[in-house]
């Protein structure tokens, strides 16, 4: 199977290159910067194109050709440095520089750095509670949206407990001060036996998307409905976006014993012990909460004003589908791919896949003409 793959991907590498298309293969193992975990790319200012490894936490910027020039950031205490690699994203700020983000347990601040790498400033959010930073977006005049990320009280069920993650999207200005608060979600989402701490997650929670929508709004989605929201910065629901997305499908019996065996197989891999002293509270999550499983898992802005959106990752399906659609809901395209990141920037379609051997790669497609076009492409 693996050498069919290896026959396939060189056949759509010539295809591609028939017709006038490029294909890059970014960080290949044994290349100076190799990639082991890549869990974010996207396209620079500079149309360079930046990756974060999770594996070694550094972003490692390649030409457009695909030869590695540099990396930033790295595991470090200090401004400049990421503390927690785990929780990491970045982006480009409107006069052209990187920045990154940390969740729990990393830096509390926002690191801005030139494209060379070189510190320039933190943008620490006047905020008062413990939190992390789960995504942020630069603004065009100044300032950042921010997703927040809060620790939510224990709640205490029969001889276990649930706990809350309360996440908030928030505007800030350029110097951290929150301006507006847009939209908040405190569901359940994790499980334990001891209230501070030795926490399982449980499966089919809401999820917490959001992307810009205009200058002065955001799409917003809990996964769950096929409308999406139009959320204002002052947190008013402007309007919902009806989609033809899938409808969410009902939880089953069947769904949680399949996510319990997961999950066992797991955790007794990697910390046998871990699983018999914590792991085992699982086995108290006998009905799901939630009553539906969210359709979507991700929402993101394309340079042409699209968006697009993944569908859940289901371990039973080996493929995954991705929709692009206009600022009105019209679906333009749907693909569906074994890509578990898939990307649009200005030049080029970014797919991140993982073979057989669990061996991950980055591809860049050279796009030729409209989103939707270039989707049709890689469809066929």
């Amino acid at each position: 199977m693996r050498e069919f793959k290896l026959v396939l991907f060189a056949f759509l590498l010539i295809s591609a290159a028939l017709k006038g298309e490029k294909i890059i293969i970014l960080g290949q193992a044994g290349t100076e910067g190799e990639l082991a975990f890549p869990r974010q790319v996207a396209e620079g200012p500079d149309r360079n194109i930046y990756i974060y490894d999770q594996a070694d936490a550094f972003i490692k910027v390649y030409s457009p050709g695909g030869n590695f020039l540099r990396k930033i950031g790295g595991k470090g205490q200090g401004p400049g440095e990421i503390q927690r690699a785990d929780g990491v994203t970045f982006g480009f700020t409107a006069d052209s520089m990187l920045f990154f983000t940390e969740f729990f347990g990393g830096h509390p601040w926002i690191t801005i750095v030139e494209l060379d790498g070189k510190l320039n400033r933190v943008i620490k959010p006047q905020v008062k509670e413990f939190f992390g930073i789960h995504r942020a977006v630069s603004l065009a005049k100044g300032g950042f949206l921010v997703e927040f990320a809060f620790l939510g009280k224990p709640e205490k069920e029969k001889d276990y407990f649930y706990h809350r993650s309360l996440r908030e999207i928030a505007l800030l200005d350029a110097e951290g001060q929150i301006l507006s608060r847009i939209r908040q979600t405190n569901h359940i989402t994790r499980i334990s036996y001891v209230h501070d701490g030795a926490d399982s997650p449980i499966p089919y929670t809401p999820m917490f998307l959001w992307c810009p929508y205009d200058e002065s709004s955001v799409l917003f989605s809990e996964g769950l409905e096929t409308n999406i929201q139009v959320i204002d910065y002052s947190g008013k629901l402007a309007r919902k976006i009806e989609t033809s997305l899938p409808k969410p499908e009902k939880v089953t019996g069947k769904d949680l014993d399949e996510w319990k065996k997961q999950r066992r197989e797991m955790i007794q891999s990697r910390d046998p012990d871990w699983w018999g002293r914590f792991g085992k509270v699982i086995e108290k999550y006998k009905k799901s909460i939630y009553p539906y499983k969210p359709t979507i898992w991700e929402i993101n802005r394309t340079p042409q004003g699209n968006f697009l959106i993944a569908a859940r990752i289901d371990r039973g399906q080996p493929r995954r589908g991705y929709w692009l659609m206009d600022g009105d809901g019209k679906q333009l395209i749907k693909v569906d791919t074994s890509a578990w990141i898939m990307g649009i920037s200005p030049h080029f379609i970014f797919l991140g896949e993982v073979d057989e051997g669990g061996i991950p790669s980055i591809k860049a497609l050279e796009r030729q003409g409209r989103e939707e076009d270039d989707l049709l492409n890689l469809r066929r």
